[in-house]
Parts: structure tokens; sequence; C-alpha cells
């Protein structure tokens, strides 16, 4: 499977699992027996042969000799939370420690009971560094994982959802000419000509991706799930999301899309942009491995932020971790606990660097990554949630009205004003609907 899919999945499979778990009650703390426990129960996202996992497994054995504690791992991949759904309505869980994308930890684990809270992993020191977990972890990446000032997901490796994405070695001056304002964007996309700007827009999240960074950086962080959580739909009336759909629409209007974007299969856009045959993507940190395969040679990848929409609006950067949750209730919490801060230490923090953005705000990372890195370390980017935070917080919202209407409004299929009131419209009774 994809870095695309899995990251498309990762907020919002967890949230839907999380209606079929029970309200059954467990038992807090470490097995509640009083006896040691030398085994940690871990079920993972991964499966057996991806290169995370690989990773994993030289820290399983490590792990274990310095501890004496075994893993004893579940290669269970993306169905994890189907198969750990049922495992949970027990009061004695089978599965201490799982890992997951932290945003939709809130909405499931976390809402039904079933996380046990880390706070206090926070404090402890990662093994022979003389830093605190807390010390070592980007605070962006930190609180992806934390709901209501609890720490619930402690996060190993950070995605950038959709920045935008261009070859380095054909135009070298956009690193440091990059345009910060959307107005600045479209003279550079007016300058590189018609068509050179790639879009597999028969992939919803991918055409919506376009309008959700433009109305996030009119309306604020957390501005759109504001407007999203308006049962009335008519937050959407106000003036910074109109703004935002006229200018979603310049890209189609102006033929800036690359020929097939409305009707391609994925992943024939990308492979264009890899070849050159497009200078711009709008896309995730996962993107330099999925093209890695056919990208024409010499290619160089780098990206730049979103830019915003207005000068002295937001800059936004949609940010997605993977991380460790442990099951409250479950035996091998204290185990789990411990793995977490192991696994932090900076040298398998090294090795994520190779595949993904680390946590540890002092890992490096492949060449191919180093534009993302670096993007997140910069403040004037404000970070946010993926998808500002709707698909968590509102389970079905996106997908059942949201983005098919930003979709066709990115294809150029719906006008801006049409967007609007038909947006307000069917929010209204979606809303009504859910009682």
């Amino acid at each position: 499977m994809t870095h695309t899919t899995r990251v498309l999945a990762s907020v919002g499979v967890f949230a839907t699992a999380a209606l079929v778990i029970t309200g059954c009650s467990t038992d807090a703390g470490n097995g509640g027996d009083g006896e040691k426990n030398d085994t940690l129960r871990y079920m993972s996202y991964w499966t057996e042969g991806e290169p995370t996992s690989d990773i994993m497994k030289e820290a399983f054995d490590a792990f274990t000799e310095e501890t004496g504690i075994k893993v004893d791992v579940t290669w269970q991949g993306r169905d994890l939370p189907t198969v750990l759904t049922p495992l949970l309505t027990s009061s004695t869980p089978t599965v201490d420690m799982v890992d997951f994308g932290c945003a939709g930890v809130g909405s499931s684990l976390v809402a039904t009971g079933k996380a046990a809270d880390l706070s206090s992993v926070l404090g402890e020191e990662v093994p022979g560094e003389g830093k605190t977990v807390e010390e070592t972890l980007a605070a962006d990446a930190l609180a992806t994982g934390q709901f209501d000032g609890t720490t619930y997901c402690l996060p190993f490796e950070m995605t950038s959802n959709f920045d935008i994405w261009y070859n380095a070695a054909a135009h070298p001056e956009w690193a440091d000419g990059a345009p910060t304002t959307w107005s600045e964007f479209m003279d550079l996309v007016g300058e590189t000509g018609k068509g050179s700007v790639a879009l597999d827009g028969t992939i919803q999240p991918y055409a919506s991706a376009w309008y959700i960074n433009l109305a996030v950086s009119a309306a604020g962080k957390g501005g759109l799930l504001e407007a999203a959580q308006d049962k009335t739909g008519k937050a959407f009336e106000a003036p910074e999301f109109l703004a935002a759909a006229e200018a979603a629409a310049e890209l189609q209007a102006t033929g800036a899309f690359t020929d097939g974007f409305a009707a391609s299969k994925f992943p024939a856009i990308q492979q264009k942009w890899a070849n050159n045959d497009a200078a711009l993507i709008l896309n995730g940190s996962w993107l330099p491995a999925e093209v890695a395969p056919y990208a024409a040679e010499g290619f160089e990848y780098s990206s730049f932020p979103f830019p915003a929409l207005e000068d002295g609006d937001i800059q936004p950067m949609q940010i997605d971790t993977i991380g460790f949750s442990a099951i409250e209730g479950a035996a091998g919490v204290d185990n789990a606990k411990k793995f977490m801060a192991f696994f932090l230490q900076k040298g398998y923090q090294e090795k994520i660097g190779q595949i993904a953005v680390p946590a540890r705000t002092d890992a490096t990372v492949i060449d191919s990554l180093t534009s993302v890195q670096e993007a997140l370390a910069n403040p004037d980017v404000v970070k946010i949630a993926a998808n500002d935070g709707y698909s968590s917080a509102i389970p079905g919202w996106g997908p059942e009205v949201f983005e098919p209407l930003t979709q066709k409004l990115v294809l150029g299929e719906l006008a801006p004003k049409d967007f609007i009131s038909q947006l307000v419209q069917k929010q209204k009774e979606w809303y009504d609907l859910q009682g």
C-alpha cells in the first residue's frame, strides 16, 4: 500500500471503528495483580517487510536485550482498526500498544475510554541521552497526540500533507524565491505556462486540498473546523470562504492544470510531474518515495509551503503524525510506555528520517525531505491538523458533504457562489439527519 493511501486513511478509519467499540469498563493500571509483567503485546499498523517495520524489529530486539521485556508483535497492517475493535470490548484487553495516525485517536480510543494517559512518558529520559521525551519531540508533532491537554498518542513520524512540490534541478530559483501569497503563486504559474500544475483530480482529497488550504489561510487555524461544526451551515457565508473559493477556481479557469487532470487514473498525473511534464504539484511528504521508480534522471525533490491567500493571512501547513497509543486497562501499559521512550532514541529517529520525517527536532532526513523539515521548523508557517481537524472531529462530514463539493469547485464543475450556497444547504441537511 502506498504512502498516499496510508495518510488519507489514517485520520478517518480509526474514527469510524470507534463507532462499534462498546463502553465496557476496564481495570486501570498495569494488570492490577502486582506481578511483574515481562511481555509487551503490540499490534502494528505496518506489515512485515515494510521499511518502518524493519526499523521496529531492530528496536524490539534491542529493547528485549536491555530490559528483558519480550515484544509479542502482530503485523496487522492497514486493517488494524477493524481487527482491534472487538479486542477492546473485553474488560481484559489482549493488546497493550498500537501505532496509528494520532489524529484519529481522539475520536476513537480517547472518546471510548480505551486510551491510556501517556503524560508521564513526556518526563521520562530517552535512554542514554540525558534528555526527556518532551525535550526531544517537535512541539507541533506532540500536539497532534494531545486531547484536552492530555497526551494519548506519542508521535514518532510526521507527514506534511499538502505542500507545493517541484524539481529543484529545473527551478533552483524557487528555493529562495518561492511565492508566499496566492497572487505571487498565480504569477509563477503563469510564467511556467498552461498545464504546469499537476493534479490527480479523480482523487477527491487531492482536489479538495486546494480549497482547504486557501480557506484555512483566510479563516485562520481552526476556522474551517469551526465553520464545519455550524449546524446551520451559514458560517460558510463569511466572505473569507467565498474568497478562497474564487481563488481555487482560478486554477482551472486559467488552464493551470495539466491535460487529463479531471479524468486521470492514479498515479498517471504525478508520473507526468515526475517526468517534468508539469512543474508543480500539491502533494505530501510521501510523494518522493512514490514517484522515485519512474522519476526523470537527476530529478531533485523540493517543496515550499502553501502560500497565504492575502498578505496578513497565514501560510498553512497540514501535518499528520503516526505514533504509539497504549490501551487503558491492559496488562502491559507500563511496558508500552518504556518502549515508547526507547524508540525515540536519536538512532532510531535517524533511521525513520531515511523514509519519512521523524518527530524529533534534531534528527536528519533524506535529501528529498529537507525542504519539508525546514518548513516544519519555520515559525512563520502555521502548522494545522490535517484538514484543519474536521476529519477526526466530525467523521462523515468531509466525504459526505464537503469534499464532493470542493472537488467540483476545483475541477471547474461548480462556480464559487454556487459552491457556497450548496455547501450551506447540504451542511444543514446533513446535520438535520444526524438528529
